[in-house]
This record gives structure tokens, sequence and C-alpha cells, in this order.
């Protein structure tokens, strides 16, 4: 709430900048349907939370838009990013969580938001240590990103893994471009043997078949398909809420927050999950196929935006540099939004890529001038 008006104080006393392109059309387009959507809720009070948790990304984008001046500005934020990453993942992430569970449980570990959000965050800005790579050459930094990803794997986040695999993937095609496939294929070789020989991961996705699926079946075969990952019942509450909110009306869907009032109802009563783990299958249901094509949108408008100017200024390597770590962490955090409530933890990582994308749109425009 604090960070909300705050955002809103800046933005009407103008030290936060509007900034309207092609990528912030979209997100508002995608966000006045949302708005449109109040109109047949019958959910008024989660409805209103709901258009805060999604205006909160645009005012982080004009947020980082109008924060950073120049190259340095991105290094040292970088640099902070990735220190305070490591010690988040030494006090209360995978780390402490397997090695010191006392510290991991204790009551200043219990202040964050641990597990799941935290791997999501993870996700968000798993890029950054490879970026300062980039700029520096300082081999510490990859040390650094897998000391990141050994904090997930430690703890089993499956969401997060999937989550940093596609955000590696479009790391490397957007800095390699054509050259990206030798990156890509070992981004992919990793994730798959994480999968098949950590036992933990192993068991969180086939559950009694765990250590009987081959790599081939995870390659060539349907051994990712949701029908044969186990869910942790996640299947059932959204062919629950699909059934009830999306199908009667699946062109305009139920209503933004009609979905989480039920969610929240339901786990009161049945003293249940009270969150659905699914923000696509969540705008699904309140929103409907308009909801979701407007954020596909968005994404695509993003993409093309990126691989457009990196394209266009190949001279200037910030344009680059901040264009690869926008569309990478969007990727990670998209992914995320499949299997986790990341709208709900809107604040540790749904509104990173949006800073990151205020970043590249400041050095386009720096870069023009």
């Amino acid at each position: 709430g604090f960070y909300f008006l705050m955002s809103v104080y800046l933005l009407l006393v103008g030290k936060v900048k509007l900034k309207i392109d092609l990528i912030v059309r979209a997100y508002i387009l995608f966000y006045l349907w949302l708005i449109i959507s109040v109109s047949y809720s019958s959910a008024r009070y989660d409805s209103i939370m709901l258009l805060i948790k999604y205006i909160i990304p645009l005012l982080a984008l004009w947020l980082g838009y109008s924060a950073i001046e120049g190259k340095y500005d991105l290094f040292y934020f970088s640099k902070a990013v990735v220190r305070t990453s490591a010690v988040y993942a030494l006090i209360i992430g995978g780390i402490s969580a397997v090695f010191m569970s006392w510290l991991y449980f204790s009551p200043i570990g219990n202040m964050f938001l641990k597990y799941a959000g935290l791997a999501d965050y993870f996700t968000s800005i798993f890029i950054i240590p490879f970026v300062l790579y980039w700029i520096t050459n300082r081999k510490v930094y990859l040390l650094i990103a897998m000391w990141l990803f050994l904090s997930t794997v430690l703890e089993s986040v499956r969401t997060g893994l999937g989550g940093m695999a596609l955000a590696g993937a479009f790391y490397a095609f957007f800095r390699y471009k054509m050259k990206s496939l030798v990156y890509i294929l070992a981004v992919g070789a990793i994730f798959v043997g994480v999968i098949l020989y950590v036992p933990s991961i192993n068991e969180k996705f086939f559950g009694k078949k765990a250590g009987n699926v081959q790599a081939s079946e995870i390659i060539q075969g349907d051994a990712l398909k949701l029908d044969n990952i186990q869910t942790s019942g996640r299947q059932f509450l959204w062919e629950l809420v699909m059934r009830k909110f999306y199908e009667p009306n699946p062109i305009m869907g139920a209503g933004i927050g009609t979905t989480t009032k039920f969610i929240k109802e339901r786990a009161q009563r049945e003293h249940t999950i009270a969150l659905l783990h699914s923000d696509y299958v969540q705008i699904l249901c309140d929103n409907g196929i308009i909801g979701i094509v407007l954020l596909a949108f968005f994404y695509l408008c993003v993409i093309c935006k990126v691989f457009h100017y990196t394209y266009r200024f190949k001279e200037n390597i910030w344009v680059k540099i901040s264009g690869t770590l926008a569309v990478s962490s969007l990727a990670g955090v998209a992914f995320s939004m499949g299997f986790d409530n990341v709208v709900s933890h809107s604040m540790t990582s749904l509104i990173n890529p949006f800073i990151f994308i205020g970043f590249f749109l400041k050095f386009i425009e720096l870069s023009k001038k």
C-alpha cells in the first residue's frame, strides 16, 4: 500500500514522468479491459484490489524510466540487486532451508516471503548477474547466478526452475541472436538434467512415477505434459473454476475479482488453499479470452520492440543490454504466472520486468539523442 501510494504521489508531483509508447499502450489496452470487466463483476472489493495490483507494474515501468539517467545507474543498480539477492539466497533461500533450518524458520526468516515467492523473485532478476558478466567479464557474477539457481534447486521449486530456464533461453537468443542455439541447448540440457537427477524435484514432477522417467520421454515424448505431471491439487482447482466462471462466458469471463472471491470463500469453508496458483486461469475466468489475448499482445509488443531496437541500435550496447534484461525477465515471470500467484505477490516479482522495460525505454531515448 505504501509503495502504491508513494508511486502515485511521485507521479502527481512530477518526479515520475509518463512515457507512452507501443508497449505502454498495449498494457493500457489490457488494463482498460480489466476496468470494463468491473461492470459485470459480482466482487467489487476484490475487483478494486486486483485493479491496484495490475496498475502497480505500470507505475513501476514509469519509475524505472524516470530513475535512470545513464549506464552507470544501470550498472550500480544491478550490483546492488545481485548483492542483496545473494544474501536472500543464504538466509531465506534453499541454502538456509537445507543447511541452516534454524535461520530459515527463525523470526528473521519469517519476515520474508520464501519458497515459491522467493523463487519467482529470483526468476525475475536471474539475468542480472549475466548482464554484469557481459559488462565486466568478471566470472564471479556467473557464480552468483549459479548460487541463485542452487537456491531454487534446493527448495525444489518447479516453477522457479522453469522460469529461470526460459529467462536464460531468451537471454541467449537476444544477446547472441543466430549464434544462440548452442547456449539454448545447454540451458535445456541443464533443465532436463535437474529434473532427472535431483530426487526431490523428480518426485515433485512425476509423483509415483519418480525415477522411472527417461530423458527421451521428456525430450521426444509427453512426459512434461500437464496431464503427466503432479500438480499438487492445482489441476482440480483450475477445472473447478473454469467450469464455474469461464465456460458460461468464455469470451468475456465472469468479471475481475469474481474468481478471487470464490477461492477465498471456499478456503474459509473447507479449510483449504486460498490462492489459485495460475494467473492465466484467473484471467480466463475473470476476463475471458479477450483478457488473455490482450495480455499476449502486450508480451508480443515487448518482444518485437526489443528485437527491433537491438538490431537498429547495434552500436549502442546499452540499448541491447537493457532490452535483453527486460525481455528475459518478462519471459521468466510470464512462465511463473502460469503456475504461481505472481499477481498476488506482485511486489516481489511482477514489477521487476516492468522496471527493466522502463530502463530499456530510457536507453532508446538517450540513444536517439
